[in-house]
């Protein structure tokens, strides 16, 4: 899969498709895409990367940090509990950040880049950013989740810091 690839911008009609499952017989190994992607969003300061935001259709997304990356291959969630309202932002969405509603612990399933299926669980913010992603997978933005007024305010204070 040797592809020049890029962080997409919040306006990109791409950002809001549903992915299809990596196919690890047809589409090999994911590791060359994983790193890619893994460096874009250390560059970027991210914490949490999914496959869409750099044009690829793929059910992939990468989170953590150097110390410990975390490549999520065709994720499902399994179970949720609890409810928690935190701030949130995104790297296709720069410096917007959002007040969302997330399920504070996760039982979730994927695949390593060598095909190893893991179940774990995740709360606090590992949770949070594991569903964020996830989300890309399904084609939503963090954006619609929220309410259009609390949208509104948060894009004017982005206009505002940015003069």
């Amino acid at each position: 899969m040797n592809m020049e690839i890029k962080l997409l911008n919040e306006d990109d009609i791409f950002l809001t498709q549903v992915t299809t499952p990596w196919d690890f017989t047809v589409d090999g190994d994911p590791s060359e895409l994983v790193r890619d992607m893994a460096k874009i969003m250390m560059a970027n300061n991210g914490i949490g990367l999914a496959a869409p935001q750099v044009g690829v259709g793929k059910s992939i997304f990468v989170m953590g940090n150097e110390e410990k990356l975390i490549a999520c291959i065709n994720p499902s969630i399994e179970d949720t509990s609890g409810e928690v309202m935190d701030m949130e932002g995104c790297l296709s969405f720069p410096k917007l950040y959002l007040n969302v509603r997330r399920s504070e612990t996760i039982k979730v399933k994927y695949f390593t880049v060598t095909g190893e299926e893991v179940s774990t669980e995740f709360s606090g913010f590992m949770a949070r950013v594991f569903q964020h992603e996830y989300d890309h997978l399904q084609g939503i933005c963090f954006v619609s989740r929220v309410g259009k007024l609390s949208l509104e305010l948060a894009k004017k204070r982005r206009k505002k810091k940015s003069r």
